[in-house]
């Protein structure tokens, strides 16, 4: 299991191998930055440490723990995803001309590029929808 496999890197900085015979220990000199998500979804100020699936010798290894809580504000959480889907609903239908100039033959590979690589929009049909989901 990975999470027991952390222990001595997190706590001895090194990382004992033993494979094909040969036995070793590398060093694992290293920081490392964890993050998840409560167990039941959101923070449940009742169940305390229980709200993070970590064993409690993997948390003991921690310098600092943070916790982030999504306090439920419907007002606000509308206005957010609105926000959102307004940058991507826009890219469709915005005409606006930017500041600059671009050389002719810069500007056809910019278009051939981003037809190639950039992908799909949403249409304000989807923006709804997923803006009703959130």
């Amino acid at each position: 299991d990975d999470r027991v496999a952390i222990h001595e890197a997190m706590e001895q900085q090194t990382i004992s191998i033993a494979k094909a015979g040969i036995t070793t220990t590398l060093n694992s000199r290293c920081s490392v930055l964890a993050a998840a998500n409560s167990v039941f979804g959101r923070w449940d100020e009742t169940k305390g440490d229980e709200n993070i699936d970590f064993m409690p010798t993997i948390l003991s290894r921690f310098d600092m723990i943070f916790i982030v809580k999504d306090e439920h504000n419907e007002e606000r959480d509308m206005t957010l995803a609105k926000h959102v889907m307004s940058l991507h609903v826009s890219a469709l239908t915005q005409t606006q001309a930017v500041e600059g100039e671009i050389e002719l033959h810069k500007l056809k590979k910019l278009i051939a590029y981003c037809r190639a690589k950039c992908g799909p929009r949403l249409s304000a049909e989807a923006a709804e929808k997923l803006k009703n989901r959130y």
